[in-house]
């Protein structure tokens, strides 16, 4: 007998596909808590509501790949008793790029400002 996942078609989770839940539990991306249903199933609730999508099981289990959310994990609590420390990131070493301010007033300009003639607050004209 064919099984089937049902897609909720109105939205997905970044890319991933939602599917109805176990025992009407909402939706889930994750196959394991999806509901399985019979084709005639699907098809009764595809026929109630179009957005309903029926996939069937086996098609969907073949294109299936491991994934972690991030919703779940936890860094500190994974890395507690290892010993490991992390180190911070280092903030980047950009060059600092000169302020561009009103040669009058001082007030800082977007380039688009500076280039675009006067200043919002004086109309000081700072064209170079």
């Amino acid at each position: 007998m064919a099984e089937f996942y049902l897609q909720d078609s109105r939205g997905y989770v970044g890319n991933d596909v939602l599917w109805w839940a176990k025992d009407g539990k909402g939706y889930t991306t994750d196959l394991s808590k999806a509901h399985v249903y019979s084709q005639e199933d699907a098809v009764r609730q595809h026929e109630c509501r179009e957005t309903d999508i029926p996939w069937p099981k086996e098609y969907i289990d073949a294109r299936t790949r491991p994934a972690v959310d991030v919703q779940y994990v936890k860094r500190d609590e994974a890395l507690a008793g290892t010993g490991i420390v992390l180190r911070k990131p280092q903030k980047s070493k950009k060059p600092k790029r000169d302020a561009l301010k009103c040669c009058q007033c001082g007030r800082f300009l977007s380039e688009e400002q500076l280039w675009g003639g006067e200043c919002p607050k004086c109309g000081c004209d700072n064209r170079p």
